[in-house]
């Protein structure tokens, strides 16, 4: 049976299970999370915090979709057994957290775009792994930069946490799944597909040219094309996120553009 909870108990705490933080507006890509987790055997904690911390943007923070009894109703139905829905003031209770640098990467890609940003996510993400005492955490790979730096913080910080990357789901258009696909319009959806179009572009003009300038420069002009506004179409050495040399063994293409004014992530992985 689910539990909704506000807080962690002493015996939820000190109990084995994994963990898997959400802002809520839950989508399959969470429940294929889920899905993950309960291959571990563990009891689940899911929580759903609209985190303040991770938005530059007021409007964003406002508008980002929230549908709680939605979400309880979605989890209760995966069995999942424990739901916490924290109050702020607990995940952020005075003299019992602090706040996170996400260092230089931290500046780079999403960070340029929305300064503060990962230091606002690895904070949330530190202070509710204190919260909830998870011995394995799963994250999505969709969000590519910020599961780098949360396996990052959890080495740094030497967090005896297990972090198990997710499968990106995307939708039959091949849409990464994200909760801010519920505020695009269905022309807007039909118009976000070219986000992982231009990416499948770009990886396959790569690896028959082995030009990554030529094939990013490509990808700009193709996104011009589509009348997509463009935030970064880069590519990393996804074991270390820096520029990728001789010894890199896997790609990753990264992109943020704008479809009916809302942002959106993604990125494709390619091996080399």
């Amino acid at each position: 049976m689910t539990q909704v909870i506000e807080k962690i108990d002493n015996e939820i705490y000190n109990l084995e299970k994994v963990f898997i933080p959400t802002m809520g507006a839950l989508h399959d890509g969470h429940i294929s999370l889920i899905n993950d987790a309960k291959k571990l055997n563990l009891p689940i904690v899911v929580s759903i915090f609209v985190n303040p911390k991770q938005f530059n943007d007021k409007n964003d923070f406002k508008n980002y979709p929230r549908n709680i009894i939605n979400d309880i109703e979605i989890l209760t139905s995966l069995q999942v057994d424990f739901v916490l829905t924290p109050k702020s003031d607990y995940v952020y209770e005075r003299n019992k957290y602090s706040k996170i640098s996400s260092g230089h990467i931290g500046t780079l890609f999403e960070g340029k775009f929305r300064p503060g940003h990962f230091d606002g996510v690895l904070t949330v993400v530190k202070r509710l792994f204190e919260i909830v005492n998870p011995n394995t955490a799963i994250f999505g790979a969709k969000d590519a930069q910020q599961l780098f730096l949360i396996k990052q913080m959890v080495k740094d910080h030497n967090l005896k946490i297990t972090i198990l990357e997710g499968s990106t789901v995307r939708e039959k258009n091949g849409l990464a799944m994200s909760s801010r696909n519920q505020l695009l319009s269905n022309t807007g959806k039909e118009q976000a597909k070219k986000i992982y179009q231009n990416l499948l572009y770009v990886s396959k003009l790569f690896l028959k040219t082995k030009d990554f300038s030529f094939a990013i420069e490509e990808g700009l002009e193709k996104y011009k094309a589509s009348n997509l506004k463009v935030d970064y179409l880069e590519v990393v050495n996804k074991e270390t996120f820096n520029i990728p040399d001789e010894n890199t063994k896997e790609l990753l293409f990264l992109t943020a553009a704008y479809v009916d004014n809302i942002r959106l992530i993604d990125n494709l992985k390619v091996e080399l």
